[in-house]
């Protein structure tokens, strides 16, 4: 399993460079693996085969043994208590600055590096940082060397101190787990188990987030480590974990792994959907008419999306061969597997998609014009206006609200000068609730207005009264004002609205 530094030291090293520009990037693409090799040598250092008194040196490297050895020669010791001082009196001077992928790398390094008399105190100059996320990698270094050195302290501080920060309480929790597994996977799994009944929440949240960051974040994880992690999750997250391990290990066979995931979800349709989806994929990407082959086997109620994801894969890389399969399908199977071009539909002009939905039949002609008309939408919404008359009476209405919605996000007044000319009934007024939804948190006052113009009553209250509370919040006086005169809704809604703060 690599050091959990390598793993932070990666991450911060992707955050830092999106900000960067691409020169900039180029210019510091060797830093990470010099970082993580210096990270290598001073474990090795620490096991002792080079010296056993230490170096002297430039500030951040190891000045002599502050602390007793790690019991783990991957565990090197911390730097006396001048250098951790300086540490932390670099991350004081930060004050919400940006860094570059040099000065970041080299902050984790000294952070990975502290022993554990300075890392409350370093906890304490991170949380005050005036930037959340320079704090939040800072913290996964800050957690992970703790989680190294005192899982059980690291554990104390991060649930009493994280506050409502989410960036901090998942970045401290993924890297505590990584940490702490470094320093004794054992102590880390027997923790996951014990107590479970009458958990307080804060201690759930902790070990859901320290859980997922663990599976998430280290993918060379050895697979008896997973499994002894998946037994010990809560049965809802095993599901996920097991099709996981499948997908970053090639030697395990995903129908294996589909099949015991399936098994986990239970009735969950949810789970078994997404569990459908991945197989079809996995299977895809090594052998498409394998995919193929599993869906046939599968309950005809559960291979929609095994269909949906083979073909998504198996288009991309022989779409010849992909359309040549799906022509010749029956009807049941094309409106499952005719799912899985929906992102080929970006491409195709409205002749080409015209000739496509003439190709298959049925339900898969009708999901054709569709999602033609919701990619089309995207990009250019009044050309998508063009398939409206195409789309089954059934979809339609919702093609409006996609169209609507789109357009509105482009250029709100055209949409909304579209939406004003169309004829009343059940396609306007879910063309309403598409420009109501995308103006909500921008014009709450006019997306308001716009809701109350709602023909059917029920859609009409509830939009109006979503749209009401953004703008109670923004303007509280000119929105009571406008509920207080308006007849769009019942007096009972009225009050509903008027009553909240």
């Amino acid at each position: 399993m690599n050091a959990p530094a390598q793993i932070i030291t990666a991450l911060v090293a992707a955050g830092a460079a999106a900000i960067l520009p691409l020169s900039a990037q180029f210019e510091e693409a060797g830093i990470l693996e010099a970082a993580v090799k210096k990270r290598e040598d001073a474990a090795r250092f620490q096991g002792g085969s080079t010296s056993k008194s230490g170096t002297t040196g430039a500030e951040g490297k190891l000045e002599g043994k502050a602390e007793a050895a790690s019991d783990s020669d991957r565990i090197p010791a911390g730097v006396s208590p001048a250098v951790a001082s300086q540490t932390i009196a670099d991350l004081a001077a930060l004050d919400g600055k940006m860094l570059s992928t040099r000065q970041i790398i080299a902050l984790l390094d000294k952070i990975m590096a502290l022993p554990a008399s300075h890392l409350e105190e370093a906890r304490a100059v991170i949380q005050e940082t005036k930037n959340p996320i320079m704090g939040g990698f800072l913290y996964s270094a800050l957690f992970s060397r703790w989680g190294e050195l005192d899982p059980d302290a690291a554990r104390t501080a991060l649930e009493a101190n994280t506050g409502t920060n989410p960036i901090y309480k998942f970045a401290g929790a993924a890297s505590l787990a990584g940490g702490w597994m470094e320093k004794d996977p054992d102590a880390f799994l027997k923790w996951l188990n014990e107590d479970k009944e009458g958990m307080a929440s804060k201690d759930k949240e902790l070990r859901e987030n320290m859980m997922n960051g663990l599976m998430a974040g280290m993918a060379n994880i050895d697979n008896a480590t997973a499994e002894k992690l998946i037994a010990a999750a809560p049965k809802d997250r095993r599901p996920w974990m097991i099709m996981d391990m499948a997908e970053r290990d090639p030697n395990i066979d995903p129908r294996d792994a589909a099949a015991r995931a399936l098994a986990e979800a239970g009735d969950n349709e949810g789970q078994r959907s997404s569990i459908n989806w991945r197989i079809g994929r996995m299977l895809a990407e090594r052998d498409p008419q394998d995919a193929i082959k599993y869906a046939e086997q599968q309950n005809p109620k559960e291979r929609g999306q095994t269909y949906e994801a083979a073909m998504s894969s198996w288009v991309r890389d022989d779409k010849a061969e992909a359309m040549k399969w799906l022509k010749g399908q029956p009807p049941e199977v094309q409106k499952d597997a005719v799912r899985g071009l929906r992102h080929q539909m970006d491409d195709m002009s409205y002749e080409e998609v015209a000739k496509l939905s003439g190709e298959v039949k049925g339900d898969a002609a009708a999901s054709v014009w569709s999602m033609a008309l919701d990619e089309t939408a995207d990009r250019n919404p009044q050309e998508a206006l063009r398939y409206l008359p195409n789309v089954s009476e059934a979809q339609r209405p919702n093609s409006y609200n996609e169209i609507a919605q789109a357009w509105t996000k482009k250029d709100p007044k055209a949409a909304s000068e579209w939406i004003y000319d169309l004829s009343p009934g059940k396609e306007k007024d879910h063309a309403i609730t598409g420009m109501v939804r995308e103006l909500r948190s921008k014009e709450p006052e006019s997306s308001t207005i716009w809701a109350s113009t709602i023909g059917d009553e029920g859609m009409r209250g509830n939009l109006v009264t979503e749209n009401a509370r953004t703008w109670l919040k923004r303007d509280r006086a000119a929105a009571e004002e406008w509920i207080n005169a308006t007849e769009s809704i019942s007096q009972e809604q009225k009050d509903k609205l008027l009553e909240s703060r």
